[in-house]
Parts: C-alpha cells; sequence; structure tokens
C-alpha cells in the first residue's frame, strides 16, 4: 500500500553541546535521505487510471519501468563525502555494501580513471542538491526473485532533496550516459492500450522469458531506454513499475 513521505534526520552536534549528564542538544538538523510512496500493485483501479491516459490526447505519456528486486539504497553527497543510506541507517551491511558496489562499479568502467569520475558523480549530487534512490541488488545479502548474475545497482530515481519529487527520467538518463550507471528498462507508450496488450498476453506465462517480454514491449513501444537485465539479473522478470508523465517539449 502507499506508505506517507517519511524524512530521515541527521544530527550536527559538537562537544560543546554535550551535558554532564550524558543528554545532548541538537543544533541543527537536515534531511538526508528523501523516502518516496510506495506504489500500489496493479488492479482494476490502476487499469481505470492508465486507460485514461488513451482519452487525453498526446499531452501525456506511459512510462513501463522495469522492476528489479533488492534492498532500497539511497545516496547523497555532503561536503565531497558520500552519505548512503539502507534499512534507515547509514551505518550498517546493507548501506556499506551499496557504497562498496558503487566503488565497484566506477573501477571497473572507469579503470584507472576511476577516482575522478567517482569525485565528479558526488560533485553532481551536492551541486543539483539530489539523491539517488537505487535497488542494491546482490547475490549474498538476499532477494525476492532468482539470484543476481552480478551484484549491482540500479538507479531508479533522482530525488530533489528540497522539494521530495522524483525528477524526470532525464536526470536518469544523465547519469547512464556520464557515469555508466544502470537504469530501469523504460518503455515509452503513447496509448495505454498498446502497453495492456502485451502485459496480459505474458502476464500469467510461467514460462516466458525476459527476452521474450522485453522483445515484445520494444515493438509495441515508442520509445524504449535498453536495459542489460538478462546479463546482470537472469530471464526472470518480475515485472514492471508504470506511471504517466508529461510528454517532453522535444518528443
Amino acid at each position: 500500500g502507499t506508505q506517507p513521505h517519511h524524512r530521515e534526520k541527521r544530527h550536527s552536534m559538537s562537544s560543546e553541546d554535550m551535558v554532564a549528564d550524558g543528554a545532548s542538544t541538537v543544533l541543527s538538523a537536515e534531511p538526508e535521505v528523501i523516502f518516496l510512496p510506495k506504489f500500489e500493485n496493479a488492479g482494476p483501479a490502476a487499469r481505470s487510471h492508465y486507460h485514461s491516459l488513451d482519452a487525453e490526447g498526446s499531452a501525456r505519456v506511459l512510462v513501463a519501468s522495469v522492476k528489479s528486486s533488492g534492498s532500497l539504497w539511497i545516496a547523497s553527497s555532503r561536503g565531497g563525502v558520500l552519505v548512503g543510506t539502507s534499512k534507515n541507517s547509514t551505518v550498517n551491511p546493507y548501506s556499506a555494501a551499496g557504497h562498496y558496489t558503487l566503488v565497484r562499479h566506477m573501477q571497473s568502467h572507469f579503470g584507472s580513471g576511476w577516482k575522478d569520475a567517482y569525485a565528479s558523480l558526488l560533485r553532481h549530487l551536492e551541486a543539483k542538491d539530489v539523491s539517488i534512490g537505487c535497488e542494491l541488488v546482490t547475490r549474498c545479502l538476499g532477494d525476492h526473485a532468482s539470484v543476481p548474475n552480478e551484484d549491482h545497482l540500479v538507479i531508479n530515481a533522482v530525488l530533489d532533496r528540497q522539494t521530495m519529487e522524483a525528477l524526470p527520467p532525464s536526470a536518469l538518463l544523465h547519469l547512464q550516459r556520464e557515469y555508466g550507471l544502470t537504469i530501469p528498462g523504460m518503455f515509452v507508450f503513447e496509448r495505454a492500450a498498446g502497453f495492456l496488450e502485451v502485459f496480459d498476453r505474458f502476464r500469467f506465462d510461467s514460462s516466458a522469458t525476459w527476452d521474450q517480454v522485453s522483445a515484445a514491449m520494444e515493438r509495441a513501444a515508442w520509445r524504449t531506454t535498453p536495459m542489460p537485465y538478462a546479463q546482470l539479473h537472469s530471464q526472470i522478470l518480475e515485472g514492471f513499475v508504470c506511471y504517466m508523465m508529461p510528454r517532453p517539449a522535444d518528443w
């Protein structure tokens, strides 16, 4: 079900703030992590909502985003230092594994220049005042579907820390283009009926593979953004996360 917005606080304290009995006074606090509402599983109401797109004309498009299963990991940058959060904490095996997986990606993608690329990413996050909301998919921390072929991060959203809103997909494409980060495969439809026709064809077919479903989606979609899902994960697709967005002016 849908959950309310939650903002985790980071407290800043110095030794002067401490009092004799061990209590402390918080002099300042700022949001460090923004959690967006969870999506609801598709049902009749969702389908009616999707079909409303077809009655609107061309003002909006439907985006079917490939769903990955793992652990939520959110990263931001403060003073050139990455702040990674998972399971409501910045210091646990999940938050550390997210940072480790990001560093390993940078090393693999950029080779000897990975430190410069990593520093550039942190500067970008801090200058734009955004966080990245990721799915941390590993072979050792638990999974909801099949065991992935590789440990990896999927950047599901770029989050504006001031408005608590997700930025348009162009922000994801920037991270993919500049830093080689993995983003969800996205199939963009001008009409919801096009997506639902393919979805209904495969939804109860337990033998359907990623290659089959993605090929059918690509043929039916208006625009697509590829994802190496089979390489990173498997041929088993868990599902899609769908949302509607205004049609970009340059589309």
